[in-house]
């Protein structure tokens, strides 16, 4: 492998061929952008079970580094940085004028990476990608019910993350209003109840995790508009902060083009296909539910290629028994991103029943390349993507009577003629190079080691 130092240092949590979701769909495809565009990128991340210490992936060179995570607690809004982490900063040591860019904000790709790359004297960027990074419930969802507005603040999140944890929801704005000092003493503690009584100082801890993160960067990237808008309402500086929507890859595209004059489907039958992640969030469940309410001689079939998560809390086992007995709803393996857009081809309706705010998803952009017609939740970034095109529908995020009407009513329209394709631009990883390019010459000159020196001078 060539191991000169790179311009590009992308640092995420997950990367392929041994983490294949949104994220990391558009990283790999953004990295083989960047490098059309000769600018030498290198990616550094969490080992994986399995994975090398350092490895090739799509000519880009992958290197790994070790997180062990510390066997005890500090205190809330404190970070401590996990076991190995020297490994970590000798990989940012062999780029010295590279601009660090990161994709995650977990313990073994987050605050304290970022830290280090500052401390280092990179030029650092942070495109942030998912609700988490700002919601401790991580949806985004008030009390798991409504849309929030993002903003931090330490007794109304504390105690939404109170109720997501099991409090009834009088008890967990109490524990939101517990005292500042009470709230932090309790997170030392090792106990459920302990755990619960620090709901404060968990949000007060995310509230100044978010203002140094924006401190530390000198770009912040959203990659839609309402997650743009949520950081903008925390603090984040006017100036920093860059729109930059998902976009597709080459290879998918010209995938697609290969198998878009295919045939659909068989006969008059809709058929409807999810793909996704096996998660409650997802909302599967509600497209199940609501091809179940339809009576059993509706000609539709709905197609599940879901991806297990790491965290089984037997989401998927409640998915299945609710479709038992209903020959229409069938469950499949995943399927490889490489694969993708010949399963799309097959069917006709992608479901997005997500319950939660998407910064993408990814996918429904796949479906549209594809001339999928999208049923999606009104929330999100599902709303930004099929807001105004007539090859979609929103729907109440939940609400099955809904879906099944809206199923029901392309069962009439297919019968009739074929569904509407969208028609519109859509973006492709070019796009986004582009904007991230524009981004990096934008930032200021790489500082030289005596410039470094005078920064870290008291």
């Amino acid at each position: 492998m060539n191991e000169t130092a790179a311009d590009i240092v992308m640092a995420t949590g997950w990367y392929p061929p041994y983490n294949l979701g949104g994220t990391e769909v558009y990283l790999e495809g953004l990295v083989q952008e960047l490098s059309r565009r000769g600018l030498k990128c290198a990616v550094l991340v969490p080992r994986a079970p399995g994975a090398p210490d350092c490895y090739e992936h799509l000519g880009t060179t992958v290197w790994t580094y070790p997180v062990e995570l510390p066997e005890t607690r500090q205190p809330a809004g404190v970070m401590r940085r996990h076991g190995q982490f020297d490994r970590f900063e000798a990989l940012l040591r062999q780029n010295p004028r590279a601009i660090y860019h990161q994709h995650s904000w977990t313990t073994g790709c987050g605050l304290d990476h970022l830290r280090a790359a500052r401390a280092q004297g990179l030029r650092t960027v942070l495109t942030f990608h998912v609700a988490g990074t700002v919601c401790l419930r991580g949806t985004l969802l008030r009390f798991g019910e409504a849309p929030c507005d993002g903003l931090v603040e330490e007794i109304r999140c504390g105690a939404c993350w109170a109720e997501s944890r099991g409090a009834p929801r009088v008890a967990a704005w109490a524990v939101g209003r517990l005292p500042r000092a009470l709230a932090a003493r309790a997170w030392q503690g090792r106990t459920r109840l302990a755990t619960a009584l620090s709901a404060r100082a968990l949000a007060i801890g995310k509230g100044q995790e978010l203002d140094e993160a924006f401190e530390l960067s000198d770009q912040l990237v959203a990659v839609c508009r309402w997650l743009a808008d949520t950081l903008a309402r925390n603090g984040a500086p006017p100036d920093k902060l860059a729109l930059s929507r998902h976009g597709l890859a080459a290879s998918y595209l010209a995938e697609v083009q290969q198998v878009s004059a295919r045939k659909r489907s068989e006969g008059t039958g809709l058929r409807l296909l999810y793909l996704g992640r096996w998660d409650r969030a997802k909302g599967i469940h509600v497209a199940v539910a609501a091809l179940r309410s339809l009576p059993t001689e509706t000609p539709v079939e709905l197609a599940i290629h879901a991806i297990g998560t790491a965290e089984d809390d037997g989401y998927e086992a409640e998915v299945r028994a609710l479709a038992a007995g209903d020959p229409r709803i069938r469950f499949h393996p995943p399927r490889p991103h490489a694969e993708i857009a010949e399963t799309l081809a097959a069917h006709d309706v992608l479901v997005v029943p997500s319950l939660w705010l998407e910064t993408g998803p990814l996918v429904v952009l796949e479906a549209q390349a594809a001339g999928l017609y999208v049923l999606g939740s009104d929330l999100g970034g599902i709303a930004e993507l099929l807001a105004g095109t007539n090859a979609g529908e929103l729907l109440r995020p939940g609400a099955v009577p809904d879906w099944a009407k809206a199923i029901a009513r392309l069962v009439a329209r297919k019968s009739q003629a074929p569904l509407p394709k969208f028609r519109d631009h859509l973006r492709s990883q070019a796009d986004v190079a582009d904007d991230m390019i524009r981004l990096y010459r934008s930032l200021p000159p790489a500082l030289t080691p005596e410039d470094r020196l005078i920064r870290l001078a008291p």
